[in-house]
C-alpha cells in the first residue's frame, strides 16, 4: 500500500490527549508509512500579498511562533523515523486581519463568508500553498476537508467551509464548486509542487459526495486523475456507526482511493468498555450483507492505503486513562493492510499474546470476549427492528448515545413512535437485556484468564465492568422510557410495574456512578444529551426519567 497514514484526531479546544499514537517511532513500528497532523495552514503568513497577520510583540505574534517551533518538531520527529507527513486542512480557514483586509474581495458580500466564487480567495490559496511548501519542503502532501470548520484552537483565524455541505441534496451549484475546488487543488499542489492531495469526501447524507456513488462519478470524472490525487472515504456510507451500509463508492471512479477507519470508536465508548470492531470490519458486520466488507475489496486497484485515527473523533468523553481498546484496533488494521494475506484472527492472537503475554489458550479466551463484547454493544446501544428499516436520512437509533452523553424521550422519539406502531417494545426491551447477559458472560470468561501486566489486566477489568453496568442502566433506562411513553400515548401502564422500573433504573444508577471507583476507570457517561460547547445543554436521559417520575405520583 502507497498510504497507511494515522493521526491522533484531538477533541476540538480542549488539551491534547495523553497518547503514545503522538509517537513517530510507535507508528512507524506498527507499520505506519504516514504521519498526519493539523494546522499548517494556520501558520502561513501571507508575507506575499503585502499584509502582517501576525504583527511581532502582539499576541498574535506570540501564537505564531509558538506553534511554528511546535509544528516544525513534529515534522523533523515524522521525517527522523522514516514517515511521510501530511497535513489535514480545513477550507476555508484564513487569519482575521487577512480576511477582515480583504474582505470586500473574498467574502459573499450578502452572508460575509469566504466565497469560492470569488476569484480573488482562489488566488489567497494559491499564496498559502505557495508559502506552506517553499517553507516546509518536507511536507509530502495535504488531506482536504470541507464541510465542517472549527476554530476552537486557532483564535486569530476565522474560516467557514469551501462548500456547503448541510442539505441533503447537492444543488447543481454546489456540484459545480466542488469540481472547480478539486481541479484548483490538482492544478496547484499536485502539478505545481508535486505533493499529495488528499480530498477527504466527508459529509453525512447518503445522497451526497461521501456514499452517493452517482454523484461521486458525476463530480470525479471531471478530474483528470493524477498519480497524486487520491480520494478518502469512510468505509461506513453514513458516519462511525452499526447499522450503516459499507460504503458504496468504494472502489469506483478511475482516482485511487484510501480508507478511511476510526479505532477509537466516537459512538461506541472511546475505549471506556471494550470495542474491538476489527473483525467485523475485516471479515464483515454481522448486519451487513456479502461482500460488504474490507477483504473483499483488498486487492482492487483503485485502493491505496489506509487512513485511521488510532485517538479521537467526536467531542467530549469518554476520557480514557490506557489506551489498550484503541491499540488493539490499531495493531490489527495496521498490520493487515500491510499484510492483507493473512487473516484477522492471526494477528489479534499475535497482538494477544506478543502484546498481552498471554498463552495460546488465554489468548484464545481473549478473542472470545472482545467479539462477543462488539456483540453486547451492537444490541445495548442500537435497535435492531428500528435501524433495519429506517429510511436513508435517519441516523441509527436517532444516534441517541453520542460521545460521552446519554438521550433520552427527545432524541428517541421516532424509535419510540415505530415500537409503538409496530408493537414493537418487548422485542427491543429483551435485546437490551440480552445486551447485558452478553456482558455478564464476557466479565466471567475474562476473570478465567491468567495474566502477567496486573495493571493491564486490572484496567480491561474495569473496562468490561464498565461497559456491564453502563448497558444495564440503558437497558433500566429504555423500560422506564418505555412504559413511561405507552403511558403518554394512553395505553394504561399499571403503576406497580412502573414503580419497579423506576426501582431497577435507580439501583442501575448507583451501580453505574460506583464504576469510578473502579481502579483506571474512565469517565462516565452524562445522562443530559449532546450539545455544541457553546450552546446550553439537551435534555437527555435523567430528564425523561425525572419526568415519568414526577407523572406517576401525580396519579
Amino acid at each position: 500500500m502507497k498510504y497507511i497514514l494515522d493521526m491522533v484526531h484531538e477533541n476540538p479546544g480542549e488539551a491534547p490527549f495523553k497518547t503514545d499514537f503522538r509517537s513517530p517511532s510507535v507508528l512507524a513500528d506498527l507499520g505506519y508509512n504516514g504521519q498526519v497532523f493539523k494546522h499548517l495552514n494556520t501558520i502561513m503568513t501571507f508575507d506575499a500579498l503585502g499584509l502582517d497577520c501576525f504583527p511581532q510583540g502582539s499576541e498574535a505574534g506570540d501564537w505564531l511562533d509558538k506553534n511554528t517551533k511546535r509544528i516544525e518538531g513534529e515534522i523533523r520527529a515524522a521525517k527522523e523515523a522514516g514517515l511521510k507527513i501530511h497535513y489535514h486542512l480545513d477550507l476555508f480557514v484564513l487569519p482575521k486581519q487577512l480576511v477582515e483586509s480583504l474582505k470586500d474581495e473574498i467574502c459573499d458580500p450578502e452572508t460575509g463568508k469566504i466565497s469560492l466564487k470569488r476569484e480573488k480567495t482562489l488566488e489567497v490559496h494559491q499564496v498559502l500553498f505557495d508559502e506552506m511548501f517553499q517553507r516546509f519542503p518536507e511536507v509530502d502532501g495535504v488531506i482536504i476537508r470541507v464541510g465542517e470548520t472549527y476554530l476552537y484552537d486557532t483564535p486569530f483565524h476565522t474560516g467557514n467551509g469551501a462548500v456547503p455541505c448541510e442539505a441533503s441534496q447537492m444543488s447543481d451549484a454546489e456540484k459545480e464548486q466542488f469540481v472547480i475546488l478539486l481541479n484548483f487543488l490538482r492544478e496547484n499542489i499536485c502539478v505545481r509542487h508535486q505533493r499529495d492531495v488528499i480530498f477527504r469526501t466527508w459529509d453525512c447524507h447518503p445522497t451526497r459526495f461521501h456514499a452517493s456513488k452517482d454523484i461521486y462519478l458525476e463530480l470525479t470524472n471531471q478530474v483528470e486523475p493524477h498519480e497524486q490525487l487520491l480520494f478518502s472515504i469512510k468505509h461506513t456510507a453514513l458516519d462511525f456507526w452499526r447499522w450503516v451500509d459499507f460504503n458504496p463508492c468504494l472502489t469506483v471512479g478511475k482516482h485511487e482511493q484510501i480508507v478511511e477507519v476510526q479505532c477509537q470508536r466516537e459512538y461506541e465508548g472511546k475505549g471506556a468498555y471494550p470495542s474491538y470492531v476489527m473483525n467485523d470490519l475485516i471479515n464483515g458486520f454481522v448486519e451487513h450483507g456479502e461482500g460488504q466488507s474490507l477483504s473483499s475489496i483488498q486487492n482492487h486497484p483503485l485502493i491505496q492505503g489506509l487512513y485511521t485515527w488510532s485517538r479521537g473523533g467526536g467531542w467530549y468523553g469518554p476520557y480514557i486513562p490506557n489506551e489498550f481498546w484503541p491499540r488493539l484496533n490499531t495493531y490489527v488494521i495496521s498490520h493487515w493492510f500491510n499484510a492483507p494475506q493473512r487473516s484477522e484472527e492471526s494477528i489479534f492472537l499475535q497482538f494477544a499474546r506478543a502484546e498481552m503475554g498471554l498463552s495460546d489458550e488465554d489468548a484464545t479466551k481473549f478473542r472470545q470476549c472482545a467479539l462477543m463484547a462488539s456483540e453486547a454493544n451492537l444490541k445495548g446501544h442500537y435497535c435492531e427492528s428500528f435501524d433495519t428499516q429506517r429510511n436513508l436520512f435517519s441516523l441509527p437509533s436517532n444516534n441517541w448515545m453520542r460521545d460521552d452523553h446519554l438521550g433520552g424521550l427527545d432524541q428517541l422519539k421516532p424509535v419510540f413512535e415505530y415500537l409503538y406502531k409496530t408493537n414493537g417494545f418487548d422485542q427491543a426491551l429483551r435485546e437490551k437485556q440480552e445486551s447485558v447477559q452478553i456482558w455478564n458472560k464476557v466479565a466471567a470468561i475474562f476473570a478465567e484468564i491468567k495474566f502477567r501486566d496486573s495493571d493491564l489486566q486490572s484496567f480491561i477489568t474495569s473496562s468490561i465492568e464498565y461497559g456491564k453496568a453502563l448497558f444495564t442502566l440503558v437497558a433500566a433506562g429504555w423500560e422506564v422510557m418505555a412504559l413511561g411513553y405507552i403511558n403518554r400515548m394512553g395505553s394504561d401502564v399499571k403503576n406497580d410495574k412502573l414503580i419497579t422500573a423506576l426501582e431497577d433504573y435507580d439501583k442501575a444508577y448507583q451501580s453505574y456512578q460506583s464504576v469510578f471507583t473502579y481502579p483506571l476507570a474512565s469517565t462516565l457517561y452524562k445522562d443530559d444529551y449532546w450539545s455544541m460547547p457553546e450552546h446550553p445543554r439537551n435534555p437527555g436521559l435523567a430528564d425523561s426519567v425525572r419526568e415519568i417520575r414526577h407523572s406517576l405520583t401525580q396519579v
